[in-house]
């Protein structure tokens, strides 16, 4: 047998000498199987070599999106998503995946609008308007907001997630007791929720009730005593109490927990200032706003530096960008100090 013959006997025997399509999916799945492994590096390579098969693959161009926001690149993952929709307007999973990177990047009318076009496809899915209901708290649009999340509860009743949720709107509504209520009605439905402990713990905070909201936070951290935002508000209540020790431990352990926490560089931001470091306080305020979160009364926060700092033209910008926000502290020192 010659060389060229043996090499068609193996094309046949390992490969069946396969069809682009063929190797397309073979590459395809192979990137699945790393993507669920969480090995995003490999399962781009392999996304790669399917779309070199076939560059129309907008499925695989949306996967090849997921690992790359995994990777933390989601501008990347942007583009991958643009070209799925480009090659099927209506892909589902690349909408909802680009309305989630425009979220991560603080584009929230971007996503907003990938998700009511998904509505348009999917008007009965509660899950889609949860997840609108979502987007809108981070624009701070809070009774869109709450009709998204009633909408999602009348589709699909009970569910404790949505119940906390609408609580949470109206938390940020001042509407604290009927807040309360929505949150028991939760945990009936639950049982014990560290989502709950830790809305009913900023309830006590508002109302200065500080060794009560810091009995919810620590029923929170017993269910879930790793999580880096309930860590953070025992280090905001801390911050209340003056125990500023305390305060930073939780803080610092919050942020290397998830780097990516805006609100526990708010909250380091206001022990600095606490601490009289001022220029360090007014720099990690700036870090929590390009986190794109949403952040509550961060502005005036800033705001509050720059005027100890004595630059009252930073102050007033500041504040005048919080009220922008609707957030009520701002406007107040607005008027106070700002022409």
């Amino acid at each position: 047998m010659n060389k060229s013959i043996f090499f068609f006997a193996l094309c046949v025997i390992f490969f069946g000498c396969e069809t682009s399509q063929e190797r397309r999916d073979r590459f395809f799945n192979l990137g699945n199987t790393a993507l669920n492994q969480e090995n995003y590096d490999q399962a781009i390579q392999y996304y790669d070599q399917a779309l070199k098969e076939d560059p129309q693959y907008a499925s695989a161009l949306n996967n090849r999106g997921v690992a790359k926001i995994e990777s933390d690149h989601p501008y990347e993952a942007i583009l991958d998503y643009n070209q799925a929709i480009q090659i099927e307007k209506d892909h589902l999973d690349a909408r909802f995946n680009r309305a989630y990177a425009y979220e991560e990047i603080g584009q929230f009318k971007n996503a907003l609008k990938d998700v009511q076009h998904i509505l348009t496809l999917t008007p009965d899915s509660a899950f889609v308007y949860f997840y609108e209901g979502l987007v809108q708290t981070n624009m701070r649009e809070y009774e869109d907001a709450l009709l998204s999340f009633q909408i999602a509860d009348s589709l699909n009743p009970l569910n404790p997630e949505t119940i906390i949720n609408m609580a949470t709107i109206y938390h940020f509504l001042e509407q604290n007791e009927k807040a309360t209520e929505l949150v028991s009605q939760a945990l009936s439905l639950e049982g014990d929720d560290a989502n709950a402990f830790s809305l009913l713990s900023m309830i006590e905070v508002e109302k200065e009730n500080y060794q009560s909201a810091l009995a919810e936070i620590n029923r929170a951290l017993d269910l879930a005593p790793g999580e880096p935002y309930f860590l953070n508000n025992r280090g905001y209540i801390y911050l209340q109490m003056d125990s500023l020790n305390l305060a930073i431990t939780d803080i610092n352990r919050s942020i290397v927990l998830y780097p990516k926490n805006g609100w526990a560089y708010r909250n380091k931001g206001i022990y600095l200032m606490e601490k009289g470091e001022i220029s360090q306080s007014i720099e990690m305020f700036n870090r929590a706003i390009k986190s794109g979160e949403f952040i509550d009364e961060l502005y005036y926060y800033l705001g509050k530096a720059y005027r100890q700092q004595g630059n009252m033209s930073s102050a007033c910008k500041a504040w005048s960008d919080g009220a922008k926000l609707n957030e009520k502290p701002s406007l107040q020192m607005l008027n106070q100090y700002c022409d």
